[in-house]
């Protein structure tokens, strides 16, 4: 009888341990099914922005700059989109996403460049406007400099603004404006030393004088572009503003005109 009870009692503890994981147990899973796996960590979707971000910019930057640089080359007619991604070594979707064109890329490689120097150039004026002592020829040379170096270290911009404002037809970029601004900046300066007694307008107004100095700077840049003037010097600057301030008048007439002013 009593080997017979402990067969029972084996038998009855191997029942339950084999039951036992057939109910199963918090955090435990039936036999047969795999357990499930934790969850993969959730990407933060900030992350993948600040990731991608850089190679958008670069894209776009890249297509600035093959835009600017076939631009100034060929004039915007002449460029094809194939030819201005396979310079940009970038995908059409790219172009498309910045710009939304070929005339949008157009626009904005203009505007990037133009606009902003407009901008310093204004502030250059309004200091040199402000600044105590100088006078008005000093003032205007400061400002042709300016305009020579804005043009000696972007070329590019400048090659395309001069195809722009030269072909027929509408305009694809409002550059007149920008160029009235920049004249602006000069009529303010020519204005500041009549004002002054530095300066005298015989017969002209202060507009007509300021489109003098933009319609003189525009020639020398063809001329530099074209590699007929090697130099824009601070020097050439100092000469354009004493020949348009000073004028052309003949020393007899001048004379002439002092004598019957003494009379």
């Amino acid at each position: 009888m009593k080997r017979h009870g402990r067969r029972s009692e084996r038998a009855s503890a191997n029942a339950r341990r084999v039951a036992g994981p057939a109910r199963g147990f918090a955090g435990s899973a039936p036999p047969g099914r795999p357990r499930r796996s934790k969850a993969a960590p959730r990407r933060d979707p900030g992350s993948l922005r600040r990731r991608a971000t850089p190679r958008r910019h670069a894209g776009r930057d890249s297509l600035l700059a093959a835009a600017a640089a076939l631009f100034a080359e060929h004039g915007y007619d002449a460029v094809t989109t194939r030819q201005i991604l396979e310079r940009a070594g970038v995908e059409a979707p790219s172009l498309y996403h910045h710009f939304g064109s070929k005339l949008g890329l157009y626009r904005a490689v203009l505007a990037e460049s133009s606009e902003p120097f407009a901008e310093r150039f204004a502030r250059l004026g309004e200091r040199l406007r402000t600044r105590a002592g100088g006078d008005a020829r000093a003032r205007l040379a400061e400002l042709v400099w300016a305009m020579f170096q804005g043009g000696l270290q972007d070329p590019q911009t400048m090659q395309i603004a001069l195809f722009e404002v030269n072909r027929p037809g509408p305009r694809r970029y409002d550059l007149i404006a920008v160029w009235e601004r920049l004249r602006d900046v000069f009529r303010s300066a020519i204005e500041a030393g009549a004002a002054a007694g530095e300066i005298e307008l015989r017969g002209v107004g202060p507009e007509l004088a300021a489109n003098l100095f933009i319609g003189g700077l525009t020639v020398y840049a063809q001329l530099h572009l074209a590699g007929r003037q090697k130099s824009l010097t601070r020097r050439l600057a100092q000469q354009i503003a004493d020949a348009l301030v000073g004028g052309l008048e003949a020393r007899g007439a001048r004379a002439a005109a002092t004598v019957r002013g003494a009379l």
